[in-house]
Protein backbone atom coordinates (compact mmCIF):
# COMPACT_ATOMS: atom_id res chain seq x y z
CA UNK A 1 0.00 0.00 0.00
CA UNK A 2 2.88 1.91 0.85
CA UNK A 3 4.23 2.20 -2.67
CA UNK A 4 0.79 2.91 -4.26
CA UNK A 5 0.45 5.91 -2.36
CA UNK A 6 3.69 6.95 -3.27
CA UNK A 7 2.72 6.79 -6.96
CA UNK A 8 -0.53 8.40 -6.12
CA UNK A 9 1.29 11.39 -4.79
CA UNK A 10 3.95 11.52 -7.32
CA UNK A 11 0.96 11.88 -10.29
CA UNK A 12 -0.90 14.12 -7.93
CA UNK A 13 2.63 16.12 -8.14
CA UNK A 14 3.30 15.83 -11.77
CA UNK A 15 -0.38 17.32 -12.16
CA UNK A 16 0.31 20.27 -10.14
CA UNK A 17 3.88 21.13 -11.84
CA UNK A 18 1.82 21.07 -15.15
CA UNK A 19 0.05 23.66 -14.08
CA UNK A 20 2.49 25.92 -13.11
CA UNK A 21 4.40 24.95 -16.36
CA UNK A 22 0.73 25.95 -17.77
CA UNK A 23 0.79 29.25 -16.00
CA UNK A 24 3.73 30.14 -17.83
CA UNK A 25 3.53 28.80 -20.90
CA UNK A 26 -0.48 28.47 -21.90
CA UNK A 27 -0.20 26.67 -25.18
CA UNK A 28 -3.46 24.25 -26.44
CA UNK A 29 -1.13 21.24 -26.23
CA UNK A 30 0.19 22.18 -23.22
CA UNK A 31 -3.69 22.48 -21.89
CA UNK A 32 -4.25 19.14 -23.17
CA UNK A 33 -1.33 17.78 -21.11
CA UNK A 34 -2.56 19.35 -18.39
CA UNK A 35 -5.92 18.09 -18.80
CA UNK A 36 -4.84 14.56 -19.69
CA UNK A 37 -2.67 14.37 -16.51
CA UNK A 38 -6.24 15.58 -14.71
CA UNK A 39 -7.82 12.75 -16.18
CA UNK A 40 -5.09 10.12 -15.23
CA UNK A 41 -5.10 11.59 -11.64
CA UNK A 42 -9.04 10.92 -11.62
CA UNK A 43 -8.87 7.51 -12.96
CA UNK A 44 -6.27 6.53 -10.52
CA UNK A 45 -8.57 6.59 -8.03
CA UNK A 46 -11.66 5.57 -9.50
CA UNK A 47 -10.35 2.40 -10.54
CA UNK A 48 -10.15 2.00 -6.74
CA UNK A 49 -13.35 0.99 -6.37
CA UNK A 50 -12.53 -2.31 -7.34
CA UNK A 51 -10.88 -2.87 -4.02
CA UNK A 52 -14.41 -2.30 -2.13
CA UNK A 53 -16.00 -4.86 -4.25
CA UNK A 54 -15.70 -7.61 -1.84
CA UNK A 55 -18.29 -8.70 1.32
CA UNK A 56 -18.29 -6.50 4.23
CA UNK A 57 -17.94 -3.23 1.45
CA UNK A 58 -20.21 -0.63 0.96
CA UNK A 59 -19.67 -1.71 -3.38
CA UNK A 60 -20.88 -5.54 -2.58
CA UNK A 61 -23.68 -5.50 -4.34
CA UNK A 62 -21.28 -5.46 -7.87
CA UNK A 63 -19.98 -9.07 -6.70
CA UNK A 64 -20.97 -11.24 -9.84
CA UNK A 65 -21.43 -8.78 -12.02
CA UNK A 66 -19.12 -7.53 -15.24
CA UNK A 67 -18.41 -4.24 -13.27
CA UNK A 68 -16.85 -6.40 -10.28
CA UNK A 69 -13.35 -5.54 -11.47
CA UNK A 70 -12.35 -1.95 -12.97
CA UNK A 71 -11.03 -3.90 -16.68
CA UNK A 72 -14.27 -1.58 -18.46
CA UNK A 73 -12.72 1.14 -16.80
CA UNK A 74 -9.52 0.93 -17.51
CA UNK A 75 -9.66 -0.26 -21.32
CA UNK A 76 -11.75 2.93 -21.70
CA UNK A 77 -9.15 5.37 -20.05
CA UNK A 78 -6.54 3.37 -22.78
CA UNK A 79 -7.82 4.62 -25.71
CA UNK A 80 -8.02 7.86 -24.57
CA UNK A 81 -4.41 7.80 -23.42
CA UNK A 82 -3.60 5.83 -26.55
CA UNK A 83 -5.50 9.17 -28.42
CA UNK A 84 -3.42 11.61 -26.62
CA UNK A 85 -0.22 10.53 -26.81
CA UNK A 86 -0.90 9.55 -30.37
CA UNK A 87 -1.95 13.51 -31.38
CA UNK A 88 0.03 15.56 -28.55
CA UNK A 89 3.59 15.03 -30.63
CA UNK A 90 1.31 16.23 -33.80
CA UNK A 91 0.78 19.58 -32.12
CA UNK A 92 4.70 20.72 -32.57
CA UNK A 93 4.47 19.15 -36.19
CA UNK A 94 6.09 21.57 -39.32
CA UNK A 95 4.40 18.87 -41.91
CA UNK A 96 1.16 19.02 -43.19
CA UNK A 97 1.64 15.58 -44.72
CA UNK A 98 2.69 14.40 -40.97
CA UNK A 99 -0.29 15.99 -39.79
CA UNK A 100 -2.83 14.14 -41.91
CA UNK A 101 -1.59 11.05 -41.82
CA UNK A 102 -2.00 11.09 -37.78
CA UNK A 103 -5.12 12.17 -38.06
CA UNK A 104 -6.08 8.90 -40.09
CA UNK A 105 -4.08 6.66 -38.19
CA UNK A 106 -6.28 8.06 -34.87
CA UNK A 107 -9.41 7.69 -36.55
CA UNK A 108 -8.78 4.29 -37.72
CA UNK A 109 -6.83 2.95 -34.48
CA UNK A 110 -10.43 4.95 -32.36
CA UNK A 111 -12.31 2.86 -34.77
CA UNK A 112 -10.46 -0.53 -34.27
CA UNK A 113 -10.36 0.14 -30.49
CA UNK A 114 -14.33 0.14 -30.36
CA UNK A 115 -15.12 -2.65 -32.87
CA UNK A 116 -12.47 -4.78 -30.84
CA UNK A 117 -14.28 -4.21 -27.74
CA UNK A 118 -17.72 -4.90 -28.88
CA UNK A 119 -17.17 -8.25 -30.42
CA UNK A 120 -14.84 -9.51 -27.72
CA UNK A 121 -15.28 -10.21 -24.22
CA UNK A 122 -12.10 -8.47 -23.24
CA UNK A 123 -14.22 -5.25 -22.22
CA UNK A 124 -14.72 -6.71 -18.98
CA UNK A 125 -12.24 -9.61 -18.46
CA UNK A 126 -8.78 -8.05 -18.99
CA UNK A 127 -6.60 -5.49 -21.16
CA UNK A 128 -7.38 -5.01 -24.60
CA UNK A 129 -4.44 -6.74 -26.52
CA UNK A 130 -5.31 -4.75 -29.65
CA UNK A 131 -5.68 -1.18 -27.70
CA UNK A 132 -2.10 -2.06 -26.25
CA UNK A 133 0.04 -3.13 -29.05
CA UNK A 134 -1.95 -1.16 -31.87
CA UNK A 135 -2.02 1.92 -29.36
CA UNK A 136 1.89 1.58 -28.41
CA UNK A 137 3.45 1.26 -31.96
CA UNK A 138 1.51 4.49 -33.24
CA UNK A 139 3.23 6.51 -29.85
CA UNK A 140 6.33 5.29 -31.01
CA UNK A 141 5.76 6.52 -34.83
CA UNK A 142 4.22 9.23 -33.60
CA UNK A 143 7.40 10.34 -31.11
CA UNK A 144 9.28 9.33 -34.09
CA UNK A 145 7.82 11.48 -36.66
CA UNK A 146 8.20 14.65 -33.96
CA UNK A 147 12.08 13.22 -33.38
CA UNK A 148 12.65 13.17 -37.22
CA UNK A 149 11.57 16.67 -37.56
CA UNK A 150 13.60 17.94 -34.82
CA UNK A 151 16.53 16.47 -36.79
CA UNK A 152 15.59 18.28 -39.75
CA UNK A 153 15.55 21.78 -37.74
CA UNK A 154 17.55 23.92 -35.61
CA UNK A 155 15.44 23.08 -32.97
CA UNK A 156 17.67 19.91 -32.14
CA UNK A 157 20.09 22.27 -30.79
CA UNK A 158 18.03 22.96 -27.11
CA UNK A 159 15.95 20.07 -26.96
CA UNK A 160 16.39 19.15 -23.81
CA UNK A 161 14.83 22.39 -23.13
CA UNK A 162 11.23 21.90 -24.46
CA UNK A 163 8.49 20.25 -22.99
CA UNK A 164 7.16 17.49 -25.90
CA UNK A 165 11.37 15.87 -24.99
CA UNK A 166 10.71 14.88 -21.72
CA UNK A 167 7.05 13.57 -22.11
CA UNK A 168 8.50 11.17 -25.49
CA UNK A 169 11.10 10.53 -23.01
CA UNK A 170 8.66 9.25 -20.38
CA UNK A 171 5.90 7.75 -22.92
CA UNK A 172 8.15 5.99 -24.81
CA UNK A 173 9.66 3.81 -21.92
CA UNK A 174 6.22 3.74 -20.74
CA UNK A 175 4.94 1.76 -23.59
CA UNK A 176 7.81 -0.27 -23.87
CA UNK A 177 7.97 -1.50 -20.10
CA UNK A 178 4.18 -2.10 -19.39
CA UNK A 179 2.25 -2.91 -22.47
CA UNK A 180 4.08 -6.70 -22.84
CA UNK A 181 3.29 -7.10 -19.36
CA UNK A 182 -0.34 -5.65 -19.32
CA UNK A 183 -0.94 -7.97 -22.45
CA UNK A 184 -0.12 -10.76 -20.69
CA UNK A 185 -1.74 -10.01 -17.09
CA UNK A 186 -4.73 -11.44 -19.06
CA UNK A 187 -3.06 -15.22 -19.52
CA UNK A 188 -1.74 -15.06 -16.02
CA UNK A 189 -5.05 -13.92 -14.43
CA UNK A 190 -6.64 -17.46 -13.76
CA UNK A 191 -3.32 -18.88 -12.55
CA UNK A 192 -1.90 -16.27 -10.18
CA UNK A 193 1.29 -16.91 -11.13
CA UNK A 194 2.96 -15.13 -8.19
CA UNK A 195 6.52 -14.34 -10.12
CA UNK A 196 4.82 -12.88 -12.35
CA UNK A 197 2.35 -10.80 -9.98
CA UNK A 198 5.51 -9.61 -8.46
CA UNK A 199 7.13 -9.25 -11.82
CA UNK A 200 4.31 -7.28 -13.26
CA UNK A 201 4.01 -4.98 -9.79
CA UNK A 202 7.61 -4.10 -10.06
CA UNK A 203 8.08 -3.25 -13.62
CA UNK A 204 4.68 -1.41 -13.94
CA UNK A 205 5.30 0.96 -10.64
CA UNK A 206 8.93 1.27 -11.56
CA UNK A 207 7.38 2.49 -15.06
CA UNK A 208 4.88 4.64 -13.61
CA UNK A 209 7.83 6.69 -11.20
CA UNK A 210 9.92 6.78 -14.06
CA UNK A 211 7.28 8.71 -16.16
CA UNK A 212 5.67 11.03 -13.57
CA UNK A 213 9.52 11.61 -12.36
CA UNK A 214 10.82 12.51 -16.20
CA UNK A 215 7.12 15.08 -16.01
CA UNK A 216 7.87 16.61 -12.64
CA UNK A 217 11.57 17.56 -14.38
CA UNK A 218 10.82 18.36 -17.58
CA UNK A 219 8.05 20.61 -16.27
CA UNK A 220 10.04 22.49 -13.99
CA UNK A 221 13.21 22.81 -16.25
CA UNK A 222 10.68 23.91 -18.78
CA UNK A 223 9.12 26.33 -16.71
CA UNK A 224 12.27 28.45 -16.66
CA UNK A 225 12.89 28.81 -20.48
CA UNK A 226 10.52 30.77 -22.92
CA UNK A 227 8.31 28.90 -25.52
CA UNK A 228 10.28 27.52 -28.07
CA UNK A 229 7.94 26.40 -30.57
Amino acid sequence: MTITFFLQALEVLAFITSIYYYRKNSTRYTLYLVLFLGLTVFSECFGWYAYFVKEGEFLYFLKGTPFEKNYWYFNSYLIVSMLFYINYFKGYYQSKRFIKFINIVSISFLLGAILYLIFTDIFFTGFSPFTMIGGTLLVFLSVALYYLELLNSNRILKVHKTLPFYVSVAALIWHLCATPLMIYSYYFSNSLDPEFVKLYRIVLNSSNIFMYSIYIVGFLVCSREKDLY
